[in-house]
């Protein structure tokens, strides 16, 4: 926000240098960014008057001038033939700098000697106009720098104000705020009402339909207005803060929003049909031609300021076209309203229309200076343009209390002893009161323990006890604070989800083996999740989409990671690269009853031999490729024991697997279904994978072995061959032998597999080899002869396998 000092300076009495006051400023949490001097680089121009000319006896474009800057006379030679004897310039005299480094000095212009210049807009850099020499109003003082003249002896402070802090996007806001800090008075604006000069009885007619969205809304209706341009101070003043001037009543209006920060617009009244005001919401595909001539269509969730018929502006953003003020109006409405701040962001966005307005309307104004706004905008423009109020001001309010109340002041109170704690030193309570008195938080109650304030409208940002803690301390000082470490207790951190050190290893890992890691959004289209893991998971669950999803074909989030990664196989291959392979760790997205189970996941593609040389003749990366590259990928995460099951769908029926590792599978891999493959335009063999992390990170934080103590005595094997019915799996033996062996069982070993004329049909043969060692003892036959027993009976119950003969 640009805010200059001379205006600062009007409304708090005796304030320090502008320099001290940035300082100040930027105490009290308001930033200075910017400061600068629109007139520094004219500071030696004056006001001078032009006593006489006669033209140039060699030059019949040029001529001859004498002016007087109060205390001497110049020769001038001028080119500019619209001034006249008698018209106040402005002069540059010699030694003076004018804008882009030109500087005045003495010389003779075809023969005739000249001591200065008469400067033009162009010259001054106050505008494009070249045409002629700056000729000012005759009362001028002779010798006055032209900036103190103009009102450009200012300095103009760029501020950076927060969002919370709409209060403070005004003049008077930020007065208010330099007053306290400097333990000056501030002086407030001419609000006082104004009593009807016509039409005594007259009341404009303004009706709230939509009372939800806009609870205040305030017309005053003046009548025989003269449009005519701003003087000149008033032009000043706006092109300080960046505003452009329009003429005398949009001028009014714009200053009002920048001195009060409060939006106002003016209708002309006779271009509203009925005279009358309805705000109400937009009908559907309603249309509105706004301000800046754009036709803009509407929608119902739209706030729209309508006369009896139409739309005439777009409440809170910018008026309509079609009810604009022009030199020919001559009665006006002044509006003067409060909109609640989401519907005017909507609004604003929806449309992609920004406005002074919106800005402050979507951060919330002052509820309580409504009122007060309309009667300043009213004493301007009679001022300005020579209007008179008509009859009495109407103010449209809600009967919902329950609108209101959020609205009005309310009280809040204190704690000394939680001041103290959150800012970590003691505040002397008189300070406390004396701060939140200086801030027009007026005292309530006082005791020993807390002190109660009343909140103004204006300090929305004021909601809680901590908001009021903030308060002292920006006023206290954030610099007078002694800085000090916080008292932390020491806890063990704990362990993270994934072990980072892993993540690392993996990744030096699939580097070394010739892949490189790839950064996917974690969002894609359902269409490519719907043939991969898991199969249970409804794509369309609400947890899953993305409401505002940057492209409307990618709002869900990923349950996979290999889609991704296969998108951009494709956009490898069909750039020519057809031989590499692609990892990404991140997190997989799966909704389960509402909620999203997130998980850190690893996921690969390749195509291609990885490393191609003279000793490598593959043309593809194959699936045993792949599971020596898994292989070494579960080594790193030091996870040894696992299997193999028959893989997903998404995978070559033959040639791909899941990983178990406990009861669950916790990743696949294979070869990508050739359906799958043509579906994504690629040809030949396509590998993939997908693990969770979670199990391997359990893994890799065990530790890699664990000591046990040698036996020094000798081992007995056993080698028994089982006839297995079909659909009993070795692993299923397995288990019941390691159960039945129990502690004297040291190993098991599978070393044959055999179907044949040997064996019956139905059946299958398989062999184990059965370790037994004693830690304390040498084994006795009987003793392992008695745990095979037992090994055979279970089989047999369980089971029905039998001991091959």
């Amino acid at each position: 926000m640009k805010l200059p000092y001379s205006w600062l300076a009007e409304l708090v009495e005796g304030l320090p240098t502008p320099d001290e006051l940035a300082d100040v400023l930027t105490l009290r949490g308001f930033e200075v960014e910017e400061m600068t001097s629109p007139g520094a680089a004219i500071r030696d121009v004056v006001v001078a008057k032009l006593l006489e000319t006669a033209p140039h006896p060699d030059a019949d474009k040029l001529t001859l001038c004498k002016v007087d800057d109060g205390s001497v006379t110049h020769d001038i030679v001028c080119g500019a033939k619209n001034m006249k004897p008698g018209d106040c310039v402005a002069l540059a005299r010699v030694g003076t700098v004018l804008p882009g480094d030109f500087k005045i000095e003495k010389r003779k212009i075809r023969g005739q000697k000249s001591a200065g210049m008469m400067c033009s807009k162009r010259e001054l850099g106050l505008g494009d106009d070249h045409a002629g020499i700056l000729i000012l109003p005759s009362d001028a003082p002779l010798g006055q720098p032209l900036i103190e003249y103009m009102g450009m002896n200012d300095v103009i402070y760029d501020l950076g104000i927060t969002p919370n802090r709409p209060d403070v996007l005004s003049a008077v806001g930020m007065a208010r705020e330099v007053a306290a800090a400097c333990g000056k008075s501030l002086k407030m604006p001419d609000v006082s009402p104004i009593a009807a000069d016509v039409d005594a009885d007259y009341r404009p007619s303004i009706t709230l339909e939509d009372e939800d969205l806009c609870p205040r809304y305030t017309g005053i209706v003046m009548r025989g207005i003269k449009i005519g341009p701003s003087p000149e101070w008033l032009k000043a003043r706006l092109e300080a803060c960046g505003v452009r001037s329009i003429n005398a009543v949009v001028d009014a209006t714009n200053l009002v929003l920048l001195e009060l920060g409060q939006p106002l617009h003016a209708f002309d009244l006779k271009k509203l049909k009925g005279e009358k005001i309805v705000v109400r919401r937009a009908k559907p595909n309603e249309i509105i031609k706004t301000l800046d001539e754009a036709e803009r269509k509407l929608s119902e969730e739209m706030l729209v300021i309508a006369d009896a018929e139409t739309p005439s502006a777009v409440a809170g953003v910018m008026g309509g076209f079609d009810s604009e003020v022009t030199e020919q109006s001559t009665d006006i409405l002044i509006e003067s309203a409060y909109f609640h701040p989401p519907s005017i962001r909507r609004t604003s966005k929806t449309l992609g229309l920004s406005s002074e307005a919106s800005y402050r309307f979507e951060r919330g104004v002052d509820f309580d200076m409504v009122v007060p706004a309309a009667w300043r905008c009213a004493h301007l423009i009679a001022e300005l343009a020579g209007g008179k109020v008509a009859g009495e001001i109407t103010v449209a309010d809600t009967q919902n209390d329950e609108l209101l109340e959020p609205l009005r002041e309310r009280t809040l109170s204190l704690k000394f002893a939680y001041c103290d704690k959150l800012l970590g030193t003691p505040i002397d309570p008189t300070e406390i009161e004396s701060i939140f008195d200086s801030l027009n938080l007026k005292k309530e109650s006082r005791d020993a323990e807390q002190i109660t304030v009343r909140i103004p409208t204006y300090r929305k940002d004021i909601q809680r006890q901590a908001d009021l803690v903030e308060e002292v301390a920006r006023c206290h000082g954030y610099n007078k604070f002694a800085p000090t470490l916080p008292l932390v207790p020491l806890k063990t951190p704990e362990p993270q989800e994934i072990d980072r050190q892993l993540i690392q290893k993996i990744k030096e890992y699939l580097n070394g083996a010739g892949l490189d890691e790839a950064v996917t959004y974690s969002f894609t289209n359902e269409t490519f999740l719907e043939p991969f893991p898991p199969a249970d998971v409804s794509l369309e669950n609400d947890a899953c989409t993305i409401l505002n999803a940057i492209n409307s074909s990618e709002c869900t989030m990923r349950t996979s990671m290999v889609p991704s990664l296969l998108q951009a196989v494709k956009r490898n291959v069909s750039r020519g690269n057809t031989n590499f392979g692609l990892f990404e760790i991140a997190r997989t997205y799966t909704p389960h009853e509402g909620h999203v189970h997130e998980k850190k996941t690893i996921a690969g593609a390749i195509v291609g031999p990885l490393i191609g040389d003279w000793r490598n003749h593959k043309t593809e990366f194959d699936f045993f490729d792949l599971k020596g590259l898994v292989d070494g990928l579960l080594q790193t995460a030091k996870l040894t024991r696992y299997r193999l099951i028959p893989g997903p769908n998404c995978l070559h029926p033959h040639r791909g697997v899941w990983v178990q590792a406990g009861k669950q599978p916790f990743g696949y891999f294979g070869e990508l279904h050739p359906s799958l493959a043509e579906k994504d335009d690629l040809s030949g063999r396509v590998c993939v994978f997908e693990f969770e992390l979670a199990p391997m990170s359990q893994a890799f934080r065990k530790p890699l072995a664990l000591y046990k103590p040698f036996s020094i005595y000798p081992a007995v094997e056993r080698d028994l061959a089982f006839l297995l019915p079909d659909g009993v799996t070795a692993q299923a033996v397995e288990k019941v032998v390691q159960k039945q062996g129990g502690a004297l069982l040291e190993s098991v070993a599978l070393f044959d597999h055999y179907r044949g004329k040997q064996v019956a049909e139905g059946f299958a043969s398989v062999a184990f080899r059965l370790t037994f060692r004693s830690p304390s003892e040498t084994l006795k036959e009987e003793t392992v002869d008695g745990v095979c027993r037992s090994i055979l009976d279970e089989l047999q119950k369980k089971l029905n396998v039998q001991l091959r003969s």
